[in-house]
């Protein structure tokens, strides 16, 4: 009897184990999530300037433009938020503009407010 109260114990306490591990880690996720930025246009050179201010940025990781499809793909350093207003100015002073970013903190079709 004592033998299965504790295999019965030992059960509860790994499963709670696992699942306190797997939210974390989707919290670890979100956190980390990219930012996609879609343009109006976008030449090669204006990708490349644009990447490398973005990049600049406090908090950024890793910066990847589609000169086809128009985007820029935002990895934040992990752990790290990005702002949104941040990352959607830096696009319009590099000379381009932005109309959708969509992240972990929405979708916007129009600078955000934050």
């Amino acid at each position: 009897m004592y033998s299965q109260q504790f295999s019965r114990r030992w059960f509860v306490a790994v499963v709670m184990t696992v699942a306190i591990g797997f939210s974390s880690t989707a919290g670890a996720a979100e956190t980390n999530a990219a930012t996609t930025i879609t343009t109006k246009k976008m030449c090669p050179v204006c990708a490349k300037k644009i990447a490398d201010k973005v990049r600049k940025l406090d908090g950024v990781a890793e910066v990847r433009a589609d000169v086809e499809s128009k985007t820029f793909v935002i990895h934040p350093v992990r752990g790290r938020a990005l702002s949104p207003r941040e990352l959607w100015e830096t696009v319009e002073h590099g000379g381009e503009q932005p109309i959708r970013l969509a992240g972990p903190n929405g979708t916007f079709e129009a600078k955000p407010k934050f």
